[in-house]
C-alpha cells in the first residue's frame, strides 16, 4: 500500500471487468456531460474534459462526501469495485505496519472523467489538502492505444479494466492523441489520519489538518517524496 505520495508514479492495483460500466458510459448523452461543467471552466487544465460526479462537492472536502444523483445510475456496477478496491488497501501488510491496528477508509470522491479525442490534460500537480491526503485510483473504461498518461518521467497507456494509483504530488498530464474521447472513473481513497509525507518533518506529533499542511499542500517548502528530477514528464 504505501504512502499516499509513494516512491513511484503508477502502482497496480488490480483489475475489473468494464463491461457494464462500459455500456452505462456509452449510453450517456452529450447532456448528461454538459450538465455540470464547473470543473472545466474553473480549472484552465481540465478544459478538453467533461465530468460527471457520483460522489463529489466542490469545496474538496475530506469528509461527509455528497452522492450525486448519476450514483443511482452508476451504483450496481460499482459496488464491487469498490469493494475490491477498500479491500486492496485495508488488507495490504503495509497498511498494519502503518497503523498498528485494523483500519477502515473511505471513498471521498468517485466520479467519470471524460477527455476529448484529441485534448489533454496539461502539466500539473494536485495541491489542496484533500486531493494531498487520498490515494488517487484510475480505471479506464473507454480508452485507445493512442492516449498518454504521463507521471514523473514515465508514461503509461492504461488498458480498460485496469486500476491504478497515481502519485499525483508528482508533475503529470494526459495526452489523447486518438480520434476516440477517453473516459475513466477516479476514485479517491482516504484513511482517516493517514499522515501525509512531510507530517513528521512539519508538524511532529500533530495530526495531518489542512492549517498544519497548509506549506507542504502548496509545495511551498521542499519534499522529499517527490524530488525535482522526477517532476519532468516527458514530451508528448
Amino acid at each position: 500500500m504505501g504512502d499516499m505520495n509513494f516512491q513511484g508514479n503508477f502502482k497496480r492495483v488490480g483489475s475489473f471487468d468494464t463491461s457494464e460500466l462500459k455500456r452505462l458510459v456509452l449510453g450517456l448523452t452529450q447532456e448528461h456531460w454538459l450538465a455540470d461543467d464547473t470543473r472545466q471552466k474553473r480549472y484552465e487544465v481540465h478544459k478538453d474534459t467533461q465530468f460527471i460526479g457520483l460522489a463529489y462537492d466542490e469545496d474538496f472536502r475530506h469528509t461527509h462526501p455528497t452522492r450525486r444523483p448519476a450514483l443511482d445510475l452508476f451504483g450496481p456496477a460499482i459496488q464491487s469495485l469498490l469493494a475490491q478496491i477498500a479491500e486492496f488497501y485495508e488488507t495490504h501488510p503495509e497498511t498494519f505496519a502503518k497503523f498498528q491496528k485494523p483500519v477502515r477508509g473511505y471513498f471521498i470522491r468517485i466520479s467519470l472523467a471524460k477527455l476529448v479525442a484529441g485534448g489533454k490534460i496539461s502539466i500539473h500537480q494536485d495541491k489542496n489538502f484533500s486531493l494531498t491526503h487520498s490515494h488517487r485510483v484510475h480505471l479506464p473504461i473507454v480508452t485507445n492505444p493512442d492516449c498518454w498518461f504521463y507521471v514523473g518521467k514515465e508514461r503509461m497507456n492504461m488498458k480498460e479494466g485496469e486500476i491504478w494509483e497515481i502519485n499525483n504530488r508528482r508533475m503529470h498530464y494526459v495526452a489523447n492523441h486518438g480520434d476516440e474521447d477517453r473516459v475513466h472513473l477516479i476514485l479517491d481513497w482516504v484513511f482517516p489520519w493517514e499522515p501525509c509525507c512531510c507530517a513528521d518533518k512539519v508538524h511532529p506529533g500533530e495530526p495531518c489538518t489542512p492549517k498544519a499542511c497548509a506549506d507542504s499542500v502548496v509545495l511551498r517548502i521542499p519534499c522529499d517524496c517527490h524530488p525535482e528530477e522526477a517532476d519532468v514528464p516527458l514530451p508528448v
